[in-house]
């Protein structure tokens, strides 16, 4: 099948500047997580500590969405008129990827190999963020 749009290299360096300002966030999270609950690897302790970051979801996606928005030059309005119509959606399929993720990680992998699993999953997540992010009204009326 023929292409029929060309790579953005301005979306590209859109999602590099927000990977430097997301990864120092997510490294915090986990640290502070660690500190609350302790660095347990129970189940109980996972539970609870995808419960606290779970409650960073909506901030993070909120804030990937009015930094997208800006850096494209977008009208403050109309970003949060996305932001409320798009939200909802973005984060139960986030809950649905992290949750089970951050879990796994809570329970499997120890505190130093964290960051790099959750940047592993997280490129594939970003790809369905840009996409999320910068797809027009009338395809998410016909979703």
């Amino acid at each position: 099948p023929q292409r029929t749009h060309k790579h953005s290299f301005r979306s590209s360096g859109i999602n590099a500047e927000y990977g430097g300002f997301i990864a120092p966030f997510v490294t915090f999270a986990y640290n502070t997580v660690d500190k609350v609950i302790g660095s347990s690897q129970t189940i109980v302790s996972s539970v609870k500590k995808v419960g606290l970051i779970a409650c960073f979801s909506p901030l993070t996606n909120t804030g990937y969405m009015l930094f997208n928005g800006l850096l494209k030059g977008q009208n403050f309005n109309d970003i949060i008129l996305k932001i409320r119509s798009d939200l909802v959606e973005i984060l139960i399929v986030g809950y649905s990827v992290w949750l089970p993720t951050h879990f796994s990680l809570f329970v499997f992998v120890p505190l130093q190999h964290r960051l790099l699993i959750s940047n592993i999953v997280g490129v594939i997540w970003t790809g369905y963020l840009t996409y999320a992010a910068n797809r027009a009204a009338k395809q998410r009326d016909v979703l």
